[in-house]
C-alpha cells in the first residue's frame, strides 16, 4: 500500500534468472502474421474483441448499479452483490479461455465476471448446432423468462441467442435470481458453469487452487489429456494454498516411474498479476521478489515452464496459454503463467480513484499509464490497421454488446427470485454409487490380500474392518482413489490402509507431502471430476490447518452452485487421547465440523459399523468425514463378527446398543466413538446393581437421527449425554436442544452432560486420567440423576 513505488507497464523483453530462465514479454508477433501463419482465422480474431466487450460492458453495468444509485441506461435496479470488477483484464480471461475446448476446465476468482463469460462464449463457439439447441432450452426458468428463439436455421443467429441465453444467467446470478448460473445462491463470486467445464468461481482468496490441482490429477489419472486452467489473483499466489498446491502438482513420483504412468498434473496456473491484493502491492512491498514466477524453480526442475507475459495484449495470453496447454496435454505439466495487467477499478467500486485526494495506495498517474494500453483499445486498432474491422463495425460493435448488456438486465430483474421455501435445495445430493459405470468395475489387483481367505464371521479389529472396506471398494470402483501423508508404502500412522499400495499401485494410492490444506482441496477438485477420492488427514487436531477447504469449499460448494455438481469425498480422519500426546494431537473436535451445513459426519464406535458405514461414505455423493479412534484401532474394545464380503450400514442411523429394562431404574445414556465402550462397560456394572443404561450410539452426528433418540427417551424419561470433546460448546449441547424440542414432556430430570473439562487435553499421565471421562464417572452422574 505504497504510493512511493509506482508500477509501469513496462513490457521490456527479456529473461528473470533465478535457478533458471523464465521467459518475461517475449511475445513479439504481430497480429498480421498470426493472420498469415494461419494460427488465428479472421473471425476467431473478431471473437477476441467481441468476448473482451461482452466481459467489459458487465462489469461496467456493476460499477454503474454501484456509482450512479443504481441506474443502468434505462434500467433502474437495487443491486446488492458483490462488485469486483475486472475491467482492465479482459484480455487474460478471453485470451487464456479461447486456447482451450469446450470440455476442458477452469477454476476462478472472486474477481471472476470474465472468465465465466469467456468460458461461455469460447464453448458456444466450439458446440455444433443440436448442442446449442440443447443449451438454450437446458433450463426451464431461462426459458420463462427469456422465451429463447430455437427454431433458427443460421449458425450466427443461434449462437447469438446461446449468447444472449448465457449472458442473461450471468446476471441473474449476480441478481440472485432463480434462473441464474447457481440459482442466486452463489452471486457474483461463485459463477460455476459445470456443464461447460466452469468447477466454479471462489471468494476465498486462492481457494479454488487445490480444486484445480485435483481435476489436474482425475484427468491424468482417467488419460482424457483434458487441461485445468487456474486463474488466482496476485494476492492469492501469496497464500498458503498456494504453497502446498503447487508443490503437490510437481510431485516427482508422478513423472519418474514411481508410478505407472509417467505424466505430469495437466494443470496451468494462470497468476492474474494485476499489482495489487487488495491494496497490498506485490512487487516492492508485500514480496521480497519482482516477479511471482521466481517461486517456480522452487517446486520444480523444470521451473514449472514458467512464462511471464503481457496481459494487456490478448494476442500475447493467448500464445502463451495455447502454448502451455500443449505441454499439458503431452504430460509435462504443471504450467505457470504470470499474466502482468491492471485492475483499472479499485479492489471494490468504493476503492476509488478518480481525483488526486482518491490517491490512497496507487497514483493517477500509474493508472493512467496502464489505461493508455487497455487491452480492448490497443486490440481494437490492431483489427482497424489489418482490415479486419473499420471504425464503423467497431462503433456497431460496440453498441451491440451495449444494447445486448442492457436487455439481458432488465429480463434479469423482472426474473422470478427464489422461492424461500427451496431454501435447502442444492445443499445435499440424493443419489449414491449403488451401480458402477462398466469402465470403472472390477479394478485390477497386483496381488490378493490374505484377509480374502479368512473365516466369513471370523472377529476383527477396527483397523482390519477399515483395511477391508477400502480393499473392497478400491476393487469395486476404480473412481476411488486415496491420498495422504504416509498412506502409500508405510499404510498410514495407524496402519488402515496397510498392503493397499502392493494391491493397487501408486496410480491408485499415493503419498503427499504434509500438505492438509492441498490433500482435502485436491480431493475436492477430483471428485468434481468424478472421481471418488478419499483423503486421510492423521489426525483431527490437523484438520484446522485445511478448514477452508473442508467448510468453505467441500461444504459449501454444491449448494453455492445451485446444486449442479456432486461431490463423493471422503475424509478419514483419527482421533486421539489417552496416550500424554498432549493438547495439539488429542482434541475432539466432531463438533466443529457438525457446524458447517453440506457435511456429513460420521463417528463409529466397532470394527462392525466401522466397515459398513466406510462403504456407506465411499458411496454418498456428499462429502464425508469419518473419524476414526485411534483408542479402537487394536484390542478387544470395539473388535467384533464382521462378514467377509461387503455391506452397508446407513448414514443418518442411530443405534441402540444395548437396551434398557424400563421395569426397573433406567436412563439413556447417548454417546458416540470411543465413550460407547465406555457406555457399555458403565452399563454392565450398573446392571449389577439393578440400574439400567439404555445406550444410543449416534454413530452419525449429521445427519442426526433425532427420531431413534428421542424413542429412547420417551423410554427412559432420564438422559445423560457422554462424549470425549469438552463440554463447552460440544456436540451435546446440540443434543440437549434437539431433547428439549422433540421431548421435553418426558423428561423427569435435567439432561445431564458428561465430557471433559474446558481445557486442551494435558500430557500429564495423572491430569490426562482426570480428564478423559470414564466408567466411574458415568456411575456417579447416573445414580446423582436417579436421586433427583
Amino acid at each position: 500500500m505504497v504510493r512511493e513505488i509506482t508500477i509501469l507497464p513496462d513490457f521490456t523483453p527479456g529473461y528473470v534468472e533465478v535457478g533458471g530462465k523464465i521467459p518475461k514479454f517475449q511475445y513479439k508477433k504481430s497480429l498480421k502474421q498470426e493472420l498469415e501463419e494461419e494460427s488465428l482465422t479472421r473471425e476467431e480474431a473478431i471473437d477476441l474483441l467481441k468476448c473482451m466487450l461482452l466481459i467489459r460492458n458487465l462489469e461496467i453495468m456493476i460499477c454503474d448499479f454501484k456509482e450512479k444509485k443504481g441506474v443502468y441506461g434505462p434500467l433502474k435496479y437495487l443491486y446488492i452483490g458483490a462488485d469486483h470488477v475486472s475491467i482492465g483484464q479482459e484480455a487474460v480471461s478471453a485470451g487464456a479461455i479461447s486456447t482451450i475446448s469446450v470440455t476442458d476446465f477452469i477454476t476462478s476468482n472472486h474477481r471472476g465476471h470474465g472468465d465465466a463469460l469467456a468460458k461461455g462464449y469460447f464453448a458456444i463457439k466450439g458446440m455444433d448446432d443440436e448442442a446449442l439447441v440443447n443449451f438454450i432450452t437446458e433450463d426451464e426458468e431461462t426459458v420463462e423468462a427469456l422465451r429463447p428463439e430455437t427454431g433458427i436455421s443460421s449458425r450466427e443467429q443461434l449462437e447469438k441467442e446461446a449468447l444472449r441465453v448465457y449472458l442473461f444467467r450471468a446476471i441473474a446470478e449476480l441478481f440472485g435470481k432463480e434462473a441464474g448460473w447457481c440459482r442466486g445462491r452463489g452471486g457474483s463470486m461463485h459463477i460455476a458453469d459445470f456443464k461447460r467445464g466452469h468447477l466454479g468461481a471462489n471468494a476465498i482468496v486462492g481457494g479454488s487452487m487445490g480444486m484445480a490441482v485435483g481435476s489436474g490429477i482425475a484427468s491424468r489419472y482417467l488419460g482424457d489429456k483434458k487441461v485445468t486452467l487456474c486463474f488466482v489473483g496476485d494476492g492469492g499466489f501469496n497464500n498458503g494454498i498456494s504453497h502446498e498446491t503447487m508443490n503437490m502438482a510437481c510431485m516427482a513420483q508422478f513423472t519418474n516411474g514411481l508410478m505407472n504412468k509417467k505424466e505430469g498434473v495437466p494443470v496451468i496456473f494462470c497468476a492474474v498479476n494485476n499489482q495489487y491484493g487488495y491494496t497490498g502491492q506485490q512487487r516492492g512491498e508485500v514480496t521480497g521478489i519482482d516477479y511471482l514466477a521466481e517461486r517456480c524453480f522452487g517446486y520444480g526442475k523444470e521451473g514449472m515452464h514458467a512464462e511471464v507475459v503481457n496481459g494487456m495484449d490478448i494476442l500475447a495470453t493467448r500464445d502463451a496459454t495455447k502454448r502451455g496447454a500443449q505441454i499439458a496435454r503431452e504430460g509435462k505439466g504443471p504450467v505457470y503463467l504470470e499474466f502482468w495487467c491492471s485492475r483499472f477499478k479499485g479492489h471494490n467500486v468504493k476503492d476509488k480513484l478518480f481525483t488526486k485526494e482518491d490517491e490512497s495506495y496507487r497514483t493517477l498517474d500509474e493508472l493512467s499509464a496502464w489505461q493508455r494500453v487497455d487491452p480492448i483499445n490497443t486490440y481494437a486498432e490492431k483489427l482497424v490497421e489489418e482490415g479486419i474491422v473499420t471504425r464503423e463495425q467497431l462503433e456497431k460493435l460496440g453498441h451491440e454488446t451495449r444494447e445486448r448488456n442492457e436487455q439481458m438486465a432488465q429480463k434479469a430483474a423482472e426474473a422470478k427470485s427464489p422461492d424461500p421455501k427451496t431454501m435447502y435445495f442444492g445443499l445435499f445430493s440424493e443419489t449414491t454409487s449403488e451401480q458402477v459405470p462398466e469402465r470403472f468395475r472390477n479394478a485390477p489387483t497386483l496381488k490378493k490380500p490374505s484377509f480374502l481367505d479368512r473365516e466369513p464371521e471370523q472377529e476383527i479389529t477396527f483397523r482390519e474392518a477399515i483395511n477391508e472396506c477400502l480393499f473392497q471398494e478400491m476393487a469395486r470402483d476404480k473412481r476411488v482413489v486415496q491420498w495422504g501423508e504416509d498412506v502409500a508404502d508405510y499404510g498410514g500412522a495407524y496402519n488402515a490402509t496397510k498392503g493397499l499400495l502392493e494391491i493397487f499401485g501408486r496410480d491408485r494410492i499415493f503419498n503427499t507431502a504434509i500438505s492438509e490444506a492441498a490433500i482435502i482441496g485436491g480431493g475436492i477438485g477430483a471428485a468434481l471430476r468424478g472421481l471418488r477420492p478419499v483423503m486421510e488427514i492423521m489426525y483431527i487436531d490437523f484438520i484446522l490447518l485445511a478448514m477452508d477447504q473442508v467448510a468453505n469449499q467441500a461444504a459449501k460448494w454444491k449448494y453455492m452452485s445451485g446444486g449442479q455438481p456432486s461431490i463423493p469425498l471422503t475424509i478419514r480422519v483419527t482421533i486421539g487421547g489417552g496416550k500424554g500426546y498432549a493438547g495439539q494431537h488429542s482434541q475432539s473436535l466432531e463438533a466443529i465440523l457438525a457446524h458447517f451445513p453440506g457435511l456429513k459426519i460420521v463417528v463409529p464406535s466397532d470394527a462392525y459399523d466401522a466397515k459398513g458405514m466406510l462403504a456407506s461414505a465411499i458411496r454418498d455423493d456428499n462429502p464425508v468425514i469419518f473419524i476414526e479412534h485411534q483408542n479402537l484401532y487394536e484390542g478387544h474394545i470395539a473388535r467384533g463378527k464382521v462378514p467377509k464380503e461387503e455391506y452397508l450400514v446407513p448414514l443418518g442411523k442411530a443405534d441402540v446398543k444395548r437396551k434398557a429394562d424400563t421395569s426397573r431404574p433406567s436412563i439413556t445414556l447417548i454417546s458416540w466413538s470411543s465413550m460407547v465402550t465406555v457406555a457399555l462397560q458403565a452399563a454392565k456394572t450398573l446392571q449389577e446393581e439393578g440400574i439400567e443404561l439404555e445406550v444410543v450410539d449416534v454413530r452419525t452426528l449429521f445427519p442426526l437421527d433425532v427420531d431413534t433418540i428421542i424413542s429412547s427417551v420417551k423410554k427412559t424419561n432420564r438422559v445423560v449425554i457422554l462424549h470425549q470433546a469438552v463440554e463447552f460448546m460440544g456436540f451435546g449441547a446440540e443434543l440437549i436442544a434437539q431433547i428439549q424440542q422433540h421431548a421435553f414432556d418426558f423428561l423427569d430430570a435435567p439432561i445431564k452432560r458428561i465430557a471433559a473439562p474446558n481445557t486442551p487435553p494435558p500430557s500429564s499421565p495423572v491430569l490426562e486420567k482426570a480428564f478423559l471421562p470414564n466408567e466411574r464417572d458415568v456411575i456417579m452422574v447416573v445414580k446423582n440423576l436417579l436421586n433427583q
